[in-house]
């Protein structure tokens, strides 16, 4: 699978309920049902900046959803104005950069994926132009944990397919390695993880991040201590990959290991970082086809053999604000980009054909697919226009 992670925020969707009405969200999460008993249906799937994207159909009409284990079910704010779902509950959300706000919570009555239709299922209403990717991506809602919990689901990235499954045959395991979750309240899952001779527990399962693993400062220490991973890079600048859309002060290591394992598969060039949560989002979940099991709560792992044989990102990411316009959110040391001079904070004018001057905007470059080499022209911090002509980095 096409590399696309190179140059773009990590989105991950991690919500907790911090405060206001647990006792009712609590009550809230449990109701909800899937309509049909028998059903294997397959729907297609876009995959977009590393995340997936798939049509639903509420009240007849269709809607783009992304697909996010890690987060609880949820509707636009546009969305519910349009519809006025019955509000069940209220409280706090926490996102993945850990800024918090306030939420109402409302009853679905009913969603439909492909022919499946799900009922009264509660979700939270998020405001998805508060972080101008998300508005970018123009998403209608989130296909969520305590939704996904209502069946079994087959994720396969290479055929660009999501199949909802009453039941998991012979056929669907052949060739898969399995490995067992937990689940929270949420009906979030967890996992274990193997890398060198360690073992990181509930390791978060997020199909709503397009990282790869993100590990706390303390696992990540251990194995640095333990010389399970070795030399890494740091990334500085500044991060907004939360729902809230709120700018924070970013500072973690990165590190490509070829120690990963999943049971009896061993994988290379698979990226660690470190962050708020302990996580596996999609960058590693697409190395295979995935069958979420929750009848047994298992998960059954198929390995996608087109790996690319370098990681040659160009170690950069670009945001958006009233303020600045597009500008460098972060920078990796030692990457070509660094070398070249490009820092956080600087104002990017053009990137190829791009120009943010006359007519191009932030969603231009949301859907924008770089080359192996990329103009820019920049400001820096004195006001002065530089051009540099980037590569990716070897890594």
């Amino acid at each position: 699978m096409k590399n696309k992670f190179n140059i773009l925020l990590l989105i991950g969707i991690l919500f907790h309920i911090v405060s206001g009405c647990s006792v009712e969200w609590t009550k809230a999460i449990l109701s909800g049902e899937i309509v049909q008993n028998q059903f294997r249906q397959t729907v297609a799937i876009e995959i977009q900046k590393g995340l997936i994207f798939l049509p639903v159909i509420i009240e007849g009409k269709e809607y783009r959803f992304l697909f996010d284990s890690g987060a609880p079910f949820s509707i636009s704010n546009h969305l519910q104005k349009d519809l006025a779902f019955n509000i069940v509950s209220k409280g706090n959300i926490k996102d993945s950069d850990h800024n918090r706000k306030k939420v109402l919570w409302a009853q679905v009555d009913s969603i439909s994926i492909g022919d499946i239709s799900f009922t009264n299922q509660t979700a939270f209403i998020g405001d998805f132009d508060a972080n101008p990717l998300y508005r970018c991506l123009k998403i209608d809602g989130i296909i969520g944990s305590n939704l996904l919990r209502h069946c079994n689901w087959t994720i396969d990235q290479k055929q660009q397919s999501l199949t909802l499954l009453s039941d998991i045959g012979e056929d669907d395991l052949k060739g898969c390695v399995t490995i067992p979750f937990t689940s929270d309240y949420q009906y979030i899952m967890y996992t274990d993880i193997s890398i060198g001779q360690a073992t990181v527990r509930n390791v978060l399962v997020d199909y709503g991040s397009n990282g790869s693993i993100a590990l706390n400062d303390q696992i990540f220490t251990t194995l640095k201590n333990r010389n399970i991973i070795g030399e890494t890079l740091m990334e500085k600048g500044i991060q907004q990959s939360g729902i809230v859309g709120k700018a924070i002060a970013l500072k973690r290591e990165i590190v490509y290991s070829d120690s990963v394992r999943l049971e009896s598969i061993a994988l290379n060039k698979v990226m660690l970082r470190t962050g708020k949560t302990v996580s596996v989002g999609n960058r590693f979940l697409s190395r295979f086809k995935v069958t979420i099991d929750w009848n047994n709560k298992k998960l059954h792992l198929l390995e996608n053999t087109e790996i690319p044989d370098s990681i040659r990102p160009y170690e950069f990411k670009l945001g958006y604000s009233a303020n600045h316009g597009v500008y460098i959110l972060s920078v990796v040391e030692n990457s070509n980009a660094y070398s070249e001079g490009i820092r956080p904070n600087m104002k990017v004018l053009k990137i190829d054909e791009l120009d943010f001057e006359t007519g191009n905007d932030f969603c231009d470059y949301v859907s924008y697919e770089p080359g192996d080499k990329m103009f820019l022209q920049l400001v820096d911090s004195t006001g002065h226009k530089i051009e540099y002509h980037i590569d990716k980095t070897n890594l």
